[in-house]
């Protein structure tokens, strides 16, 4: 009942069923009897033609019972991470989308749109990428999981720190070129989208 009204995520394999009401009846004067239901268990709101009983329930997301709980608290973490998610979503389109008349629909898209079937990362992206770019029509506008490999393990520069110095330019042309490839990254991106990446400014000349 709490899977049809949307109330809970069932997280497992398939349920074996009930047993039904069964009662053992004697055929005729023999001595041979016959265990039939009698009575079945039906859903109030499958329209009173659905029983689990006999088949069983559905998981919402299908694992192995021995993955059954990990599977349930990595959801849990996602469901508690996802208003942040959706925040931090919405201020970088304030104050970074270069079409800014489409980000007041992008906004409200956002906040009106409905995660209760969001069961994973990738459901996430695929939800929040579908939806942006039809709202905006604008198939650049990318939403993606970054993995640890492609987060900075730098530390992040304070507001006090003094800036760091200008590379200089060798003036040898091999190196010349691996000093902008350790400044540049460039990468095409699934849907053929380019993707520059710079973490400082070199000299002009570079």
């Amino acid at each position: 009942i709490l899977k049809q009204m949307r109330r809970a995520i069932v997280v497992g394999e398939r349920t074996e069923g009930g047993a039904l009401d069964l009662q053992k009846l004697r055929i005729g004067q023999s001595n041979f009897f016959l265990t039939v239901p009698v009575s079945r268990s039906l859903g109030p709101l499958g329209g009173g033609g659905q029983t689990w009983e006999g088949s069983g329930v559905l998981p919402c997301v299908g694992t192995p019972a021995e993955q059954a709980l990990e599977k349930a608290l990595a959801i849990l973490t996602l469901r508690r991470a996802l208003p942040g998610v959706v925040l931090r979503l919405q201020e970088a389109l304030q104050d970074y989308y270069t079409l800014v008349d489409r980000v007041p629909g992008l906004l409200h898209h956002l906040a009106s749109m409905d995660y209760s079937a969001v069961v994973s990362e990738e459901d996430l992206v695929t939800k929040l990428n579908a939806g942006l770019q039809a709202v905006s029509e604008d198939p650049r506008l990318l939403v993606r999981v970054t993995g640890p490999r492609e987060t900075s393990s730098r530390p992040e520069t304070g507001l006090n720190d003094p800036p760091a110095a200008t590379p200089e330019v060798p003036k040898e042309e091999d190196a010349r070129r691996a000093l902008v490839e350790s400044v540049f990254q460039v990468s095409v991106l699934p849907g053929n989208v380019g993707y520059l990446r710079f973490d400082r400014f070199a000299d002009a000349s570079v």
